[in-house]
């Protein structure tokens, strides 16, 4: 239990440990979009099966914070759930349990804009078998295979309109915690400082500039990220339509 609840402050990035990370729960988490697709049958039981998913890892998440209380070593401007990351679970689930394609598509974008390079660029610190390093993979490789569920098991597909809606709330959402960055002195989702670790915001300007550099470059992230959706709109399903 010492070794679970304790840090280690082993993790390296780009290690063997950080690639058989990524490619054991990504496996795990395809494993889920195929029990999705091809084994659960009713359209209830699909939804049912990714949000049970969805609330397990916003709960895994949670758990940090009694971790943390129990160790003595609980920080409020480092362990609240205000990352991201943190609280897209919760978003995605929402998104599932209501059915609806527009957050769905929200959430697609955040996530695989911020969360899923966070699997090739981790902010992690400790290893295997530590509590942090479970969090860390559950969260962010299944938050990304949570995304794929939609497309693969709910043919879900974003419209070009979807880009703007989530740059919006994304503003909306990252002028709110930095508000509560500056009120309890933390630095969550980034807005006050960059990670201490090599990530994407190293190719950036220092604090606040690339505050403001971050606009184009999500809008651009988004972009890319929509490309293979108007492709297979304007090409495959225009094809079958003519086949029809």
């Amino acid at each position: 239990m010492h070794s679970f609840l304790y840090e280690n402050n082993k993790f390296v990035n780009y290690s063997t440990e950080h690639y058989i990370s990524v490619i054991i729960f990504l496996i795990i988490g395809i494993l889920f979009i195929y029990i999705g697709k091809c084994k659960l049958k009713t359209i209830d039981a699909k939804y049912n099966f990714i949000t049970g998913i969805l609330l397990f890892v916003f709960l895994f998440q949670i758990g940090k914070i009694f971790v943390k209380k129990y160790t003595g070593t609980f920080d409020m401007t480092e362990d609240l759930p205000l990352h991201l990351c943190n609280l897209s679970p919760l978003f995605l689930l929402l998104a599932y349990y209501f059915r609806s394609r527009l957050a769905w598509s929200i959430f697609f974008l955040w996530i695989m804009s911020g969360t899923f390079q966070s699997l090739f660029t981790p902010t992690l610190h400790d290893s295997f078998p530590h509590y942090e390093w479970w969090r860390y993979w559950i969260v962010h490789a299944w938050l990304s295979t949570g995304v794929f569920y939609g497309i693969f098991v709910f043919n879900y597909r974003m419209k070009f309109k979807d880009i703007f809606y989530a740059l919006f709330w994304l503003n909306a959402l990252s002028f709110t915690i930095m508000f509560i960055d500056m009120k309890i002195g933390a630095n969550y989702m980034f807005m006050l400082g960059k990670p201490d670790t090599t990530t994407l915001y190293n190719i950036l300007s220092e604090w606040p500039n690339y505050i403001l550099e971050l606009e184009p470059l999500a809008l651009l992230l988004f972009g890319i990220l929509y490309l293979p959706f108007f492709i297979y709109d304007r090409f495959f399903e225009k094809k079958k339509a003519l086949n029809v």
